[in-house]
């Protein structure tokens, strides 16, 4: 069993660090370093936060499967320091966050993973770009066509052959599932691509399932 999430503080990247908000999840009878992630919430003008019910399910699921995971609050979010950054000093928000768990003794470093649902998908994906440390990425409901926040780095992603789990509903106007499948299609393997029939970009009522799908894909 998992134990309970613990508050913690951490310092963001950047000249001027903020302190960070988060909630970690420690899987319970762990001997040795085991794998970790870090959870992105969606937009913090927009009601996102680390409490948002998929983010809060998925890390306890994550937990259960032996894996140590971390959601928190971006700046000016919660008990974070700072202002909304338009999606672009949220990026340090995040490494901030990596540096954190890996910090941690029982944190196995070649395994840390990334998630992050729709804004929180997006800035992750951006600090991806200038982390290797990242072993895997999961992208929950990623802004995309006109919703987009910020443009990637093709290149990057074009050479990018560390494994990749997208998933959205079919009812998405956030993550239209045509731009989603050409963009899956335009990455190298290993990849994977699930479509949330019915579900729209608020995914009520998914959030269990959404969890589990994760939880497995990491795990694997």
């Amino acid at each position: 069993m998992p134990l309970a999430a613990e508050r913690v503080f951490f310092a963001s990247r950047g000249a001027i660090p903020l302190q960070l908000e988060g909630m970690l999840h420690r899987p319970g009878n762990q001997a040795n370093r085991g794998p970790a992630v870090v959870l992105c919430h969606p937009h913090s003008l927009l009601g996102g936060s680390m409490q948002v019910p998929v983010i809060v399910a998925t890390a306890e699921e994550l937990a259960g499967r032996g894996m140590m995971a971390l959601r928190f609050n971006f700046r000016g979010v919660g008990r974070s320091e700072g202002e909304f950054g338009e999606g672009v000093a949220e990026v340090a928000d995040v490494g901030g966050a990596v540096d954190f768990l890996l910090s941690q003794k029982d944190v196995d470093p070649e395994r840390v993973y990334l998630m992050g649902y729709s804004f929180g998908a997006s800035v992750g994906l951006r600090h991806v770009e200038e982390d290797p440390r990242i072993a895997a990425i999961v992208a929950l409901c990623l802004p995309l066509g006109s919703m987009a926040i910020e443009s990637f780095d093709q290149d990057f992603w074009n050479s990018f052959t560390k494994p990749k789990l997208f998933l959205a509903g079919d009812r998405d106007h956030v993550c239209p599932l045509s731009e989603l499948r050409a963009l899956v299609e335009s990455l190298p393997e290993p990849k994977e691509l699930i479509v949330l029939e019915g579900a729209d970009h608020s995914l009520w009522g998914r959030e269990e399932e959404i969890a589990r799908e994760i939880a497995g894909f990491l795990a694997g």
